[in-house]
């Protein structure tokens, strides 16, 4: 390798870690509005990095959506009719797919928002008796309403996380279910978890 070569690879290096650093950074989940707000910061900052592919924004996005949702109870309720009946080992592979597709679901999605593309965040009443919140904002798009969204949340002993969106008034987990129950009543854990990489590959664009 010559020295151009290097310098270049250095200066590729990082910017990369540059980019991890500012979605992974200042994660705060103290609070049902503080993790929402951090999870829209990390996705501006992520995408504000010019020049950046969709591997590296899954690569720099990854501990940011892994901090600020509860991935492996949301796929256990997305999958709660079969979930008793699975080997551990199943249940293990069918949550690490998931949360690939999360977190590439979030990288090829919010590839272009910006500091004006989220409405403030406001949570719509103190957490309930079961530790759960509700927490609204909007989504900004131009000549065109907003597109509200509602996280429900609920606090664990490390901070509050996300459990679903809703998205004008249609709820992401609901949606879930029912793809998931379908594609597992057709083939099983193996079909599901087929059915989820390809999604993963797609929004890739492989």
């Amino acid at each position: 390798m010559n020295r151009r070569t290097f310098a270049t690879c250095c200066a590729l290096a990082a910017s990369w870690l540059s980019l991890f650093d500012a979605a992974a950074a200042e994660i705060v989940t103290d609070s049902p509005v503080a993790t929402v707000a951090t999870l829209q910061r990390g996705l501006i900052e992520a995408a504000e990095r010019p020049g950046t592919t969709i591997e590296e924004r899954y690569r720099a996005l990854e501990p940011l959506i892994v901090a600020t949702h509860d991935l492996p109870y949301i796929a256990e309720f997305a999958l709660r009719r079969q979930w008793s009946g699975l080997a551990e080992a199943d249940r293990e592979r069918f949550v690490a797919a998931f949360r690939r597709l999360s977190v590439m679901t979030y990288a090829a999605r919010f590839a272009a928002v910006g500091p004006d593309t989220f409405r403030p965040v406001e949570q719509s009443a103190p957490p309930d008796s079961a530790g759960r919140a509700e927490v609204s904002t909007a989504v900004a798009r131009a000549d065109m309403p907003d597109v509200s969204l509602e996280y429900l949340l609920h606090e664990r002993p490390d901070g509050w996380r996300i459990i679903n969106i809703v998205a004008d008034g249609v709820s992401d987990l609901a949606l879930k279910r029912a793809e998931y129950q379908r594609v597992y009543a057709g083939g099983g854990i193996e079909a599901l978890i087929a059915e989820l990489d390809q999604q993963v590959r797609r929004l890739a664009g492989g």
